[in-house]
């Protein structure tokens, strides 16, 4: 059978739209700083009486009935790749990540957000054709959407699932003696600005890096960017978690860091995963990954869960064929603290 335009001009796009932008992927946020700072001015970070969460967790809830929950989001940034249909499945999978970090799995309704700079308005099909079928692999549903001329691209989704309110889970009740669990390797960040320049001047230099070929590093991290934290999130109706949120664009520190103030605990992290030849990119690039600030994209879950109950969550994981390392322990104290971490390379 013979392929279609789309995924004919999928092989080898003629413009490369992480050109079109000076930030990639999550690393385009608004720095933590600066939000926090934002959210204390306008008055966001109080909570609100309507509202299960809201500002401060990945996703806000809203109690419907004694029986169920709206849980709401939106995520959307500049294009962490040059395949314009890859581009759209990480950028969708990366905006649902946030209600599944709340433990909200079903019902997946999508409003696509999408931006395109004039010249290139032809890739807007297959970022949108990458966007439809990253959700229905979730079992989601495409309902609409909103596209606009902009100078950078842009793409993502506003998201809303149900979910019962006692299933919610939020990054406030994590207590000291939890284990801490992650359920993807770090190093997107590296990863994908290795490819980016592979092909450039300092092509031999970042090539030299690595023992690793950059397109097999690049490919393994797409991979994990496509992978949904869905069945990850259905894994914490069998194990006592008692927080969680996702790995994006303030990093491994920046994201425990919100468990730790939101619970009023400490959080030591002594063990990372990285995808394979990814930690001498970052040492190269100055990104941090070592010490938890490299920016991810489409991260897995940080997830806390109750001593007792660790081993039901690592079965549960295993049932469903997730990926998970234990990276550290909830302590009593404040902040995160990354203190030369066993390093294992995925």
């Amino acid at each position: 059978m013979g392929r279609s335009v789309a995924e004919r001009d999928r092989e080898k796009p003629p413009v490369a739209l992480t050109e079109y932008a000076d930030l990639h992927g999550c690393s385009c946020k608004l720095g933590q700083s600066d939000l926090v700072g934002l959210l204390e001015k306008t008055g966001l970070n109080t909570d609100r009486d309507e509202l299960v969460f809201g500002v401060g967790e990945d996703a806000a809830a809203r109690k419907v009935t004694d029986d169920l929950a709206i849980v709401s989001t939106i995520d959307y940034f500049t294009p962490i790749i040059d395949d314009p249909y890859e581009y759209g499945r990480v950028a969708v999978t990366n905006a649902a990540s946030d209600a599944y970090a709340k433990g909200a799995t079903e019902q997946l309704s999508f409003m696509v957000v999408l931006g395109v700079p004039k010249e290139i308005t032809e890739y807007a099909i297959n970022i949108l054709s990458g966007i439809v079928d990253a959700v229905a692999d979730m079992e989601g549903v495409v309902v609409g959407g909103h596209t606009v001329i902009n100078p950078w691209p842009l793409a993502g989704a506003a998201v809303n699932a149900v979910a019962t309110p006692e299933s919610l889970v939020t990054t406030r009740e994590a207590s000291p003696g939890n284990v801490l669990y992650l359920t993807k390797p770090l190093g997107t960040q590296p990863a994908m600005g290795a490819l980016r320049v592979k092909d450039g001047e300092f092509g031999d230099q970042v090539q030299e890096a690595t023992d690793r070929d950059i397109e097999a590093i690049g490919a393994d991290a797409l991979k994990w960017m496509e992978t949904p934290n869905r069945d990850a999130a259905k894994a914490f109706e069998s194990a006592p978690v008692t927080a969680s949120t996702d790995i994006t664009g303030f990093g491994l520190r920046g994201q425990s860091k919100q468990v730790a103030n939101n619970s009023g605990v400490g959080l030591e992290i002594t063990h990372i995963p990285v995808v394979g030849g990814t930690a001498p990119l970052s040492k190269m690039f100055g990104y941090g990954l070592l010490d938890g600030d490299s920016a991810e994209t489409s991260g897995g879950l940080l997830m806390a869960v109750e001593s007792d109950g660790a081993a039901d969550l690592e079965a549960e994981l295993e049932a469903r064929d997730v990926f998970y390392r234990e990276v550290g322990r909830v302590v009593p104290g404040e902040g995160v603290t990354i203190d030369d971490p066993t390093i294992e390379e995925i």
